[in-house]
């Protein structure tokens, strides 16, 4: 795994499966409650394994957790309760708020937003996001966008480094 620090954010270059779920601890070792992450990336990208991997890291069931296409919102139970939405079959913005998702932000736990691009608008500003792009069979490319002048991406580098 390699990463290149910008201002705001990491640009992470990632060889595996295995590296993506290394991601995933460590964001994990990062998140407090109220934190939203937003996920956006093709099909196949990789969100849905990302977020097994940090609510695993939290303490979820790792036989629980699964892809929330067909049920919009999953909870967990673990170490901090994780909130994992998708926004790919919702016709629009408006039915994701209407979901009450808003409702979740904030909270006691960790939200994961899966295609977050379609719900832009309607998360906080605080957000953190993560664009997936593959670049090859396993390897992917991940931009990790955090709040501006906010600690978490050199954390992160950090605790990747150290693994």
């Amino acid at each position: 795994m390699q990463f290149e620090r910008h201002d705001n954010g990491l640009t992470i270059e990632i060889g595996s499966e295995e590296e993506m779920e290394r991601l995933g601890h460590g964001l994990a070792g990062l998140v407090t409650p109220g934190v939203v992450i937003g996920l956006i990336g093709p099909l196949g990208a990789g969100k849905t394994r990302l977020s097994r991997a940090l609510a695993e890291a939290l303490g979820v069931d790792p036989l629980a957790i699964a892809s929330p296409t067909f049920v919009l919102i999953h909870e967990y139970e673990g170490a901090i309760p994780v909130y994992h939405f998708d926004a790919y079959r919702l016709p629009s913005a408006d039915e994701f708020e209407a979901l009450g998702a808003a409702d979740y932000f904030g909270g006691e736990g960790v939200c994961l937003v899966e295609w977050a691009d379609l719900v832009l608008d309607r998360l906080p500003r605080e957000a953190w996001l993560l664009r997936i792009e593959p670049t090859g069979p396993e390897q992917r490319r991940v931009e990790a966008r955090f709040p501006f002048h906010s600690p978490v991406a050199e954390a992160l580098a950090q605790r990747l480094t150290a693994v």
